[in-house]
């Protein structure tokens, strides 16, 4: 099996706009989703994979709700609240065995800015990158994407390809066979006539929807730093993926357990 990152860099620097109602009062990470909050699953997701450090980069608007998220997520947070509540004891959640740091995002507000921000606080090699919007209830997603990347390159998670979804995702071409294919090329949210081009184009077996999560080596960091740096507005880290991918492989791992969006309204 593939030697596995011990640091992950959650992206929640986002303030949801496109779920407008929550996002002034709530960030939409901590929309619960099956009991919980959106976020909790994202992280149980990271001690899953066996992360020893994981890094939540947040927007700074939501900086006073942060220092409660940091108290709910202590360790022995959950056992002080049962006793409080006068509830039995519960089990030890696997997060507690993980350091958890929140910093604010500093910079331009974009993704590739919260993945540098979590990189550079965490001073790791590879690094796995979760967007906390996008929840995996399984918490098996990075589990699945660092099982099947090849050892020190870039991978991508995505899901299968269906016109439905397609104006909603990076659709990513690639090439190759079996659980590991190579990105191409991605078009960035294809309005329905690009995407039936692309499935006309392409085939839709060679088709996939990027998903939330990433493996990122130094090599991808160092280039993307250089993105941020030499354009006036910041590229979205999708299709900085894709330019990368233009030189270097970039491993496309499919996953079909299902990935619910917080910032669908």
């Amino acid at each position: 099996m593939n030697e596995r990152p011990t640091a992950v860099v959650i992206a929640a620097g986002g303030l949801g706009t496109r779920v407008s109602g929550w996002s002034p009062f709530l960030p939409k990470e901590l929309r619960p989703v099956q009991g919980r909050p959106g976020l909790l699953h994202v992280l149980e997701e990271a001690a899953r994979l066996g992360a020893d450090r994981a890094v939540v980069v947040h927007h700074p608007y939501y900086a006073p709700l942060i220092d409660w998220t940091r108290q709910v997520l202590a360790p022995g947070a959950q056992a002080r609240y049962r006793q409080l509540a006068h509830q039995p004891a519960g089990h030890h959640p696997l997060t507690e065995r993980m350091q958890v740091d929140f910093i604010a995002q500093h910079g331009r507000y974009a993704d590739i800015t919260s993945a540098l921000n979590g990189a550079e606080h965490l001073h790791a090699g590879d690094i796995c990158l979760a967007f906390a919007d996008n929840v995996d209830p399984s918490h098996l997603a990075l589990s699945a994407l660092m099982a099947a990347a090849s050892p020190g390159a870039p991978a991508v998670l995505a899901g299968p390809f269906n016109l439905q979804d397609a104006s909603s995702h990076g659709v990513i071409i690639c090439t190759g066979t079996g659980p590991e294919r190579t990105m191409t090329a991605l078009v960035e949210k294809p309005d329905p006539v690009r995407a039936a081009q692309l499935v006309a184009e392409h085939g839709p077996e060679n088709l996939r929807l990027l998903q939330g999560r990433a493996r990122l080596t130094p090599e991808l960091l160092r280039y993307l730093t250089a993105s941020v740096r030499h354009t006036a507005s910041e590229p979205k880290l999708s299709l900085a993926l894709a330019d990368y991918a233009r030189h270097d492989a970039v491993g496309v791992i499919t996953n079909t357990r299902t990935m619910i969006d917080l910032g669908i309204p």
